[in-house]
């Protein structure tokens, strides 16, 4: 579980660098969200076998 709200922290934020950087009103939030559950879901399957 730690994987995927750590992904979604980090890359949210990244997305949230971004958009304050060219001024895109959270689409680089909601996009890098999106990008860091779905690195979560693959690490969380790949340790456990999915």
């Amino acid at each position: 579980m730690g994987y995927l709200i750590s992904g979604i922290l980090v890359w949210g934020f990244i997305g949230w660098l971004i958009d304050r950087w060219l001024g895109l009103d959270g689409l680089a939030t909601g996009i890098g969200s999106l990008v860091g559950a779905a690195g979560g879901v693959y690490l969380i399957l790949r340790r456990f076998g999915g």
